[in-house]
């Protein structure tokens, strides 16, 4: 792939592109559908509580997931070692899991949709939707990790290199893409390197003192 950059045109407003090579794009599209896939099975398991749905209040499971993948994706919402009332982390889940597979649902949404099957290999997205994008590719990134910590040791080499060479590209798509929202680092005029011995004035004269 390209590097991202940002464009900015008094029509379109703050753009950001890239160009994935063909392979990329389907590969990342087939992730955000399994990722997908993975969460909506997810939400449909849940049990049904009655009380809640009448109430109008969200309901879903209430223990962690047997899938290590899948509960790495929704952890728990107690730290280890966070005193908490009993059965209070079950609570926790039941009310807001879904709320957080909704919205993870709706950040890989984005990518397979400006993806698509017969998508385009140049990818362009708005300010707003740039947020969405890198939540989407924690969540791939997450997801290909733990199925990669599964295989290690079981797996042949080439597939274990294949899938750290992907970790690997996943985790160079996403930092290209921060690089281009942050802009580069401007250093002030007089800003000094410590390690030259400069006094800061960036001259590099340490002001006429002599020991």
């Amino acid at each position: 792939m390209k590097p991202w950059v940002k464009k900015k045109s008094l029509m379109r407003g703050v753009r950001y592109l890239t160009e994935l090579e063909p392979m990329e794009r389907e590969m990342l599209g087939n992730s955000a559908a399994t990722v997908g896939e993975l969460l909506i099975g997810r939400a449909r398991s849940a049990p049904r509580d009655e009380l809640a749905e009448m109430t109008g209040l969200p309901s879903g499971h209430t223990d962690a997931p047997d899938d290590p993948v899948l509960a790495a994706m929704l952890p728990a919402f107690f730290r280890d070692g966070d005193e908490e009332v009993d059965g209070e982390a079950g609570v926790s889940r039941q009310f807001n899991e879904t709320d957080i597979i909704k919205g993870k649902l709706v950040n890989l949404r984005l990518v397979s949709d400006v993806l698509g099957p017969d998508g385009s290999v140049h990818v362009s997205l708005t300010a707003d939707q740039t947020s969405a994008w890198l939540a989407a590719l924690t969540d791939v990134r997450a997801y290909h990790h733990g199925r990669l910590e599964q295989v290690r040791g079981e797996a042949q080499d080439g597939e274990v290199a294949a899938m750290e060479n992907y970790l690997e590209w996943l985790g160079y798509h996403q930092d290209s893409l921060i690089t281009a929202m942050m802009g580069p680092m401007d250093v002030p005029d007089g800003f000094a390197d410590p390690g030259n011995g400069g006094d800061g004035d960036g001259d590099g004269d340490d002001g006429g003192r002599r020991d």
